[in-house]
């Protein structure tokens, strides 16, 4: 049998149990029970299973004994023109210190909600508060992301955004805004001034990934020209 999954040695360390990750295209069941099982006698607890959304055969698969997908991943993608002007507000600032600020970690927090290390109660040794606060500190320290952009008023900041660079292609990592300062279009800002990084770095096609479950996240990036780039389920198959 071809070797389908991968141990994942990051999560592993990083959660303090092992974890692996599967995928391959019209996977049957009895392959991928038989992958289970010898997962299974290398002490794996969790396993991410992924299956491109219109996959019917792996997501029977996953489905007869993970259950409903904890995630489906949609990556939207929107092209970057010379030709276009964004306009960057004032308030939106680089962020210049060597640590996340105790505001930066509520707001990275909060840009998490709708995550499967959230919306999946088998975690229960803080693994998505442990997740997303690794992300802010290692985009601060540049290892994960090549800018951070903040909106700052009276050095209170109200919302974030992370982005990487790869190639000439781009990538929105965090974005978040204050529960206490949504509807102001500061989200939309963030965005349009990180379209505006993207231009001067010669950027020709930026992605994001959400939640389809996210209703609200969706329409706002759709309402920005953001395009579905392609929609992937994950599910999570905790071994006893």
């Amino acid at each position: 049998m071809n070797k389908i999954y991968n141990l994942l040695e990051w999560d592993t360390r990083f959660f303090g149990y092992k974890v692996a990750s599967i995928r391959s295209m019209n996977l049957g069941s009895t392959e991928f029970n038989e992958t289970v099982a010898e997962l299974k006698n290398q002490n794996v607890k969790l396993i991410y299973c992924f299956a491109d959304h219109e996959d019917e055969i792996s997501n029977d698969s996953f489905g007869k004994i993970a259950g409903s997908p904890v995630d489906k991943k949609v990556t939207f993608f929107i092209k970057i023109s010379e030709e276009n002007d964004f306009e960057r507000d004032p308030y939106i600032l680089s962020y210049r210190l060597p640590h996340a600020s105790e505001k930066l970690k509520s707001l990275a927090l909060q840009s998490g909600l709708y995550s499967r290390f959230k919306t999946d109660l088998n975690f229960q040794n803080n693994e998505y508060e442990k997740l997303y606060l690794e992300w802010i500190e290692k985009s601060v320290e540049k290892v994960i992301a090549e800018e951070i952009l903040v909106y700052s008023e009276n050095n209170d900041e109200k919302g974030l955004i992370t982005l990487g660079l790869k190639g000439n292609e781009g990538s929105i990592g965090l974005l978040a805004v204050d529960e206490k300062e949504r509807g102001k279009s500061i989200g939309r800002k963030l965005v349009l001034a990180g379209f505006s990084y993207f231009k001067d770095k010669k950027v020709n096609i930026a992605e994001v990934v959400t939640q389809l479950d996210n209703k609200g996240a969706c329409r706002f990036y759709e309402s920005l020209g953001f395009q579905v780039k392609n929609i992937v389920n994950i599910y999570h198959l905790w071994i006893s």
